[in-house]
């Protein structure tokens, strides 16, 4: 077999080869993750008691070194936790924990978990409520928290000191839709065809933020999929996004 002429080895390889490497790949970082969420988790669990100084005080430095680890360490369980929701997407494995919802309550609680990042960003973030009471929606509302944490943090990371992020909740046509508005760097026309997919960073958005994965936005459209909603985005290089998905009132498992 001369493999010379290839510049990718899955051409060499039939269909029934690819599929069988694609399928390793995904159980090796599936378990991957696995493993690697037990050790994360003890360092993180021992370095809270170290910065909590319950075992004795430290210097400014020590607390310095430790803030750092712990902030490293975060960053490796959230890629963890995004490989691990990839794996799961894949495998068609994505379970509703299904429940009568306030939607609004969800939001309020996203704010305030991203209050730090919000103050650290210097960017104002407001939140609407348009069209009067919102209805109960039938949703996971762990993963509808997910879904807005999302598209927050990524309005607020991409959005120079001085600008403002808009979030807006409406109930239209048996569904409510949350919209998330932002004054940040936007999307070139030629990234927008590639914002969904897994592991896409624009050469702009690095410059922003470096640290990251470029899974967000496709676990975050495969779980709004999931909950039977619909999300889309609007965007203008140099003008800011806006990004908007549908949570249906009554929950439609698809078929």
């Amino acid at each position: 077999m001369n493999i010379r002429k290839s510049g990718n080895f899955k051409n060499i390889l039939g269909k029934g080869e690819t599929a069988s490497i694609e399928n390793i790949t995904s159980d090796f970082v599936s378990l991957a993750s696995h493993q690697l969420r037990t050790p994360l988790s003890a360092v993180k669990w021992n370095t809270e008691i170290l910065l909590g100084q319950k075992p004795g005080r430290l210097n400014r430095r020590q607390l310095q070194y430790l803030r750092e680890i712990y902030r490293s360490n975060e960053r490796a369980i959230s890629l963890v936790n995004d490989l691990l929701d990839v794996s799961r997407i894949q495998e068609g494995e994505i379970h509703l924990d299904l429940r009568q919802t306030r939607v609004e309550d969800i939001i309020e609680e996203v704010l305030d978990n991203l209050d730090t990042l919000i103050q650290a960003s210097r960017v104002s973030v407001d939140f609407e409520i348009r069209s009067g009471p919102l209805p109960k929606v039938e949703t996971d509302p762990e993963k509808l928290k997910r879904v807005i944490i999302n598209l927050v943090s990524n309005a607020v990371k991409y959005t120079p000191a001085g600008g403002k992020v808009k979030i807006a909740a409406e109930q239209r046509a048996g569904a409510v839709r949350i919209t998330v508005t932002d004054s940040g760097v936007g999307i070139s026309a030629a990234d927008q065809k590639k914002i969904f997919t897994k592991f896409f960073r624009s050469a702009k958005v690095l410059k922003f933020s470096p640290d990251g994965t470029g899974l967000g936005l496709f676990i975050t459209r495969s779980l709004v999929e999931a909950m039977g909603g619909k999300i889309g985005f609007q965007s203008t290089e140099g003008r800011g996004s806006n990004f908007y998905f549908t949570i249906p009132i009554k929950y439609a498992k698809k078929t």
